[in-house]
């Protein structure tokens, strides 16, 4: 079994036929990957529409738990894989067709760790066809996973924009950490797993579709949304600070300069943090309490977050008033009188 893709599902009957849709249509002999479905407990027709799959298809495999969320269900997908490789996708977004058979034999043949790809954003429902084939491209340039981390400052940080040998997960007993709350995982499951890669390869082929829907658009002006996603960053942040402080005990090269690209990143997360938890409406005592634990954990105040990508008059400024907190609750205060100034308005 050269491939099993992992996809942990909860409440997706919108989109889950199209996902494993676009998964029956590569150009990989169906005796060589495996599509897992883990069930979290989804209470719509999505167990049903994968069933039909399953009956229909001899390497779509389904399983089911009652909701222990996408930490739990995704630790239970990587032991029953059975590919040299892994790729776990999300519910509702697909692939395009025949486009992980060329990049999969090129990881083999490499015995490469960690093999990167591209990701378009997309609000299609179809955009099956790829635009460019994997052999149009260079051949990726093979490098440490530590060399990639320096090199690389905005890499992708969710799990799939890449393809992992399942080896080298078990050798470096790498799972995700189920003793986190109130997000994924991805971040730091990602990012150690290339602290450990000795091999990392990344080609610009747009393999995956990360697909919005009308309905994700309407959420981001809910503000139990908005609170959500605020609470979802802040675990988040949390996780990276102890990745950060867990960095000075391993033996890795260019430590230093990784180092201050993870505290980029985080810091990166503070700033927009702050901001979701002001258009959430957070109220000034909540924000007070959330920055005396972010000051905790030192991704408060901002120090690493104006480079080349944030150097607009704009970001400065935000920066500046962030990290002064008279400053800040002065603008929290001022943004909720022009919320209720508008809304008499309008």
């Amino acid at each position: 079994m050269k491939l099993s893709v992992l996809i942990p599902m909860y409440n997706a009957e919108a989109y889950i036929e199209r996902c494993l849709y676009s998964l029956m249509h590569q150009n990989i002999s169906k005796q060589d990957y495996e599509v897992i479905v883990f069930n979290d407990g989804s209470n719509d027709a999505s167990k049903t529409i994968v069933e039909n799959f399953v009956n229909s298809h001899s390497n779509v495999f389904l399983y089911s738990h009652k909701n222990e969320g996408v930490i739990s269900t995704r630790n239970k997908l990587l032991k029953l894989a059975k590919g040299t490789y892994i790729y776990f996708m999300d519910a509702d977004d697909y692939v395009a067709y025949n486009s992980l058979e060329e990049i999969l034999e090129f990881s083999l043949q490499n015995e490469i760790d960690v093999m990167g790809f591209n990701t378009l954003v997309t609000k299609n429902e179809t955009l099956f066809n790829l635009n460019t084939l994997f052999c149009e491209y260079e051949l990726p340039k093979i490098v440490s996973g530590t060399q990639f981390l320096k090199e690389n400052k905005n890499l992708r940080i969710e799990i799939w924009w890449f393809l992992i040998r399942k080896n080298f997960l078990s050798t470096n007993e790498l799972i995700f950490n189920e003793d986190i709350q109130d997000y994924d995982g991805d971040v730091v499951f990602t990012l150690r797993s290339f602290l450990y890669a000795k091999k990392v390869a990344y080609s610009p082929i747009s393999i995956y579709r990360y697909f919005q829907s009308e309905e994700s658009t309407m959420r981001t002006a809910n503000y139990t949304y908005e609170k959500r996603i605020a609470e979802y960053f802040l675990a988040l942040i949390y996780d990276f600070s102890n990745l950060i402080d867990n960095l000075e005990k391993l033996p890795v090269p260019h430590k230093d300069v990784i180092k201050s690209n993870f505290e980029f990143r985080r810091d990166a997360f503070t700033f927009f943090t702050i901001i979701k938890m002001i258009r959430a409406e957070f109220s000034i005592e909540i924000i007070k309490e959330k920055l005396l634990k972010l000051e905790s954990i030192k991704a408060y105040p901002i120090q690493s977050f104006i480079d080349e990508e944030y150097k607009k008059l704009k970001y400065k400024v935000l920066v500046y008033i962030f990290n002064h907190k008279g400053l800040l609750f002065t603008f929290i205060r001022l943004h909720k009188i022009y919320l209720k100034f508008r809304f008499k308005i309008f």
